[in-house]
């Protein structure tokens, strides 16, 4: 093609749209190159981006679950830390107060009664404790305190043991109380507001969910706080002036606390089972998200070799257009006025 057979204005342009085109596949050939990365997918793929698309949606659907499964360890983790927090105050009382030496002495009661009132509330405080404004304890009602206050459980157990004059009745009345079930008036209708519902699931990777089976209504719990209550209650002036009977109370206390402990660390393993199984998911959803990742680069990644020699034809058609241009230009003012 000559150039001579067109005018300078149509000269002018297509030089001009030569110039804007080479620029622009020199400046996507410079990007793949410093980015690794094809710039037009479309024509990389043959716009079949299927594949593609398959991928980035495991990776978003992946990357979901992990951030599910780091939600899920910091949850069990705050359970195990809050059990690890109640046996601090509740195992070694339990012991305590299963010795015979309560029995009749008043001191003694005294400062087992004193313990008992302390870990009760205690317990009930960690319990009503939250994670992420979630409350660990109340099961699929999250948004919901799970537990009243621990002076309104004991008024509870003050009217129903109203009466009573040896350690055994009011023993079984409490714990009657808290074993009654949903609809009996007891702890599940009166004391606990968290849910009841099945056990929540969360979804930590492929085919992979754990169960937060765990709350303030699961047995082990009731049975900690029962154990509590029974020593607890003796403060409210249950069985009067009984030393005999009040020192017995504090003995089945301490004899329903040390059962319960067993039951809590249980429940502990049962949460580390879990633990475990989120720490399986998130290897496994890391190894998942490398293996697409790979996959993802090697239909993204530009070839750098031919990325170079493209570059290189790319120079040589610019240095050629501007040459050209340079030439047919003529700008200089002796040629104009010859």
């Amino acid at each position: 093609m000559t150039l001579n057979s067109i005018g300078d204005q149509a000269r002018a342009y297509a030089l001009t749209v030569a110039t804007n085109r080479t620029k622009t596949t020199l400046a996507t050939l410079t990007e793949e190159l410093a980015s690794g990365m094809v710039a037009d997918l479309g024509q990389r793929l043959d716009g079949n981006t299927r594949a593609l698309n398959e991928i980035e949606g495991r990776m978003v659907l992946t990357r979901q679950l992990n951030q599910n499964a780091s939600e899920a360890a910091v949850q069990l983790r705050a359970v195990q830390d809050m059990f690890e927090g109640i046996r601090a105050s509740t195992s070694d009382l339990g012991i305590s107060l299963s010795a015979d030496i309560f029995i009749d002495g008043s001191l003694l009661i005294g400062t087992g009664l004193a313990q008992a009132v302390d870990a009760f509330d205690i317990s009930i405080r960690r319990l009503n404790g939250t994670n992420s404004n979630r409350h660990l304890m109340s099961g699929d009602a999250s948004g919901t305190v799970p537990l009243i206050d621990a002076s309104l459980i004991m008024d509870q157990l003050v009217a129903i043991t109203a009466g009573m004059s040896t350690a055994d009745d009011v023993a079984m009345a409490i714990s009657n109380w808290f074993d009654a079930p949903s609809g009996g008036g007891g702890f599940l209708d009166v004391a606990y507001s968290g849910g009841l519902g099945p056990a929540q699931k969360i979804s930590v990777g492929d085919g992979m969910a754990v169960e937060m089976t765990t709350t303030a209504a699961s047995p082990a719990v009731r049975d900690l706080l029962k154990g509590l209550a029974t020593g607890a209650i003796v403060q409210r002036g249950v069985l009067g002036a009984d030393q005999a009977e009040r020192g017995r109370l504090m003995k089945l206390s301490g004899d329903l606390l040390t059962a319960a402990d067993s039951a809590v660390l249980g429940e502990m393993g049962r949460v580390g089972v879990a633990q475990q199984s989120v720490e399986r998911a998130q290897a496994t959803n890391g190894a998942v998200l490398n293996t697409l990742d790979l996959a993802r680069n090697d239909l993204l990644r530009a070839d750098p070799l031919e990325t170079t020699a493209a570059l290189t034809e790319v120079k040589a058609q610019l240095d050629t257009i501007y040459a050209v241009t340079a030439r047919l230009s003529k700008l200089r003012l002796v040629d104009f006025l010859r």
